[in-house]
């Protein structure tokens, strides 16, 4: 079995596929960008976001390590917190407002708020979600040894 790598040199050849590097960037930033900015939401609200998104950060991580590293398990977690955002959307669609960036200047707001969409609202949810067929074809299923 190959080893797990913080940062696989291989992500950075040439021939690396390009969507894998992607998503992984898109998964170690969904886990983390949420921290750059304080969206202007109710104190109810703001807990439950921020809730929400600290539970994801680590596994977020972890996922998109191990799409640079070409595990398909991996696949699966970035799929599954893709959808479980989606869904959180869904039930609680109040929680939308978080990713809307409010400023005096409008084409600041509507730059910054694509890329908090872009980054961790639902359009890099549905990206993530798009790119799976892709995801699946260039990760490694598990090793098997045999005795």
């Amino acid at each position: 079995m190959q080893r797990f790598e913080l940062f696989p040199a291989e992500r950075m050849d040439i021939d690396f596929p390009w969507v894998l590097w992607a998503v992984g960037w898109l998964a170690v930033i969904k886990a983390f960008i949420w921290l750059a900015y304080e969206p202007v939401l109710p104190q109810a609200l703001l807990r439950v976001m921020g809730v929400k998104l600290l539970l994801a950060a680590a596994p977020l991580v972890v996922c998109g390590i191990g799409l640079w590293n070409r595990r398909r398990w991996a696949v699966w977690g970035v799929a599954a917190l893709a959808l479980a955002n989606l869904l959180f959307l869904w039930f609680y669609p109040r929680s939308f407002q978080a990713y809307l960036v409010e400023s005096e200047i409008n084409a600041v707001a509507m730059v910054l708020s694509a890329v908090m969409l872009l980054c961790e609202g639902p359009l890099g949810d549905a990206l993530i979600l798009l790119a799976l067929p892709f995801l699946f074809k260039t990760t490694r299923l598990p090793s098997v040894r045999t005795a």
